[in-house]
């Protein structure tokens, strides 16, 4: 089997990943923070020392990272738990639907206004497109760093001095590009940053985070969290505040040798994963009746064949070839509009690490005889 499914999860997990997972079942299966217990103790102390690392690598303080369920539920939270009422979002038509949705229901129980921006040919969305789109009641810019559709990657650098000019949180959905691309909140004016761990951290599926930088968040569960357990009302203090219920230590113990790996071999990581996209792009535009819709360097590369749904191609390539891809609109509704690609969806094919080239040429060899077929 040839795995190209990687922006959905990645399938191959580091050797480190599989004993870190194996270990939380097996010796910390506890309830940190709940318990005065050794192991209980032991399993708080791992717990802190992931923030720690989250931190360090992204660039706040280890009470700003708030462990969730995914990226989803870290998208949710950041948005819920800053929201204006009568105020004014941007964003973007590259976005998931982890930010779409949540923005729709918000028009509805605060009366938010929401204004999607459209890429320029490069597939960049630009800061004059933004500065235009600033209204008197703008409180938010949110963006998609990496596009799980094409792989186009924003520059959140110059995007981030737009927000710090206007007194605009700043918001960057991080599931595709966290673990491919550096971030450093700070330096990037970033008030709010999501992960999906089971990506390009290489972490089980099941964990993510939301990171803060100078900004308050209410919560969007409330209950236990070990602390002021006398107290009624929910603590309001990082990260105990956000964090209601048992914690994934399974998770996070997965999602902190998953991010040790990634810092060891990150130009590794980075430099294979381009070389293989390029190769793959530049191999695919070749072929007669395909159409590519990606940035070539991100490892991400959706493409239609004419006269074939994306369905039936990824059908074929799984059932024919071994190969697996992702078909249809892949959450993110607005891209495949703006594409008209809304009807047939997009092939999506995205590179790992663990890939080789002689992956990439098998998808090429089945993608000439499926589009000549």
């Amino acid at each position: 089997m040839i795995y190209l499914d990687n922006s959905s999860t990645t399938h191959k997990k580091p050797l480190s990943v599989k004993l870190a997972t194996l270990k939380g079942v097996s010796s910390l299966s506890v309830n940190p923070s709940r318990a005065g217990h050794k192991l209980a103790l032991k399993g708080a102390e791992k717990i802190y020392n992931t923030r720690e690392q989250l931190a360090n690598y992204l660039g706040t303080t280890p009470d700003n990272v708030i462990f969730t369920s995914g990226c989803t539920m870290a998208l949710n939270l950041a948005i819920r738990g800053t929201v204006q009422r009568n105020g004014h979002i941007i964003t973007t038509i590259f976005e998931h639907n982890s930010t779409l949705r949540t923005l729709e229901a918000l028009k509805s129980t605060h009366n938010i206004e929401v204004s999607y921006l459209t890429p320029n040919k490069l597939g960049q969305i630009t800061t004059n497109s933004i500065t235009n789109a600033i209204k008197e009641n703008t409180y938010m810019i949110i963006i998609n760093h990496t596009s799980n559709v094409t792989g186009h990657t924003q520059n959140i650098e110059s995007i981030g001095k737009v927000c710090k000019k206007h007194h605009l949180l700043f918001l960057v959905d991080g599931a595709q590009s966290v673990g491919h691309h550096r971030i450093d909140m700070k330096k990037n004016n970033i008030n709010l940053l999501t992960i999906a761990g089971h990506k390009g951290l290489y972490a089980p599926e099941g964990i993510g985070a939301l990171l803060i930088n100078n900004i308050k968040v209410t919560p969007l569960i409330y209950g236990g969290t070990g602390t002021h357990s006398d107290k009624l009302k929910q603590p309001t203090d990082y990260p105990d505040g956000l964090e209601s219920g048992t914690p994934n230590i399974v998770g996070i113990l997965g999602l902190a040798a998953g991010l040790n790996f990634v810092t060891k071999h990150e130009k590794q990581i980075s430099k294979k994963i381009t070389k293989l996209s390029i190769f793959a792009f530049d191999e695919l535009s070749k072929i007669k009746n395909v159409t590519l819709y990606a940035d070539k360097n991100n490892g991400v590369i959706s493409l239609s064949v004419k006269g074939k749904s994306s369905t039936t191609i990824s059908d074929i390539l799984d059932e024919k070839y071994h190969i697996c891809t992702r078909s249809g609109l892949h959450c993110a509704p607005l891209i495949h509009k703006y594409y008209n690609t809304a009807k047939s969806g997009l092939t999506r094919i995205s590179i790992s690490y663990f890939n080789k080239k002689s992956d990439i040429k098998k998808l090429i060899f089945a993608i000439k005889k499926i589009a000549l077929d």
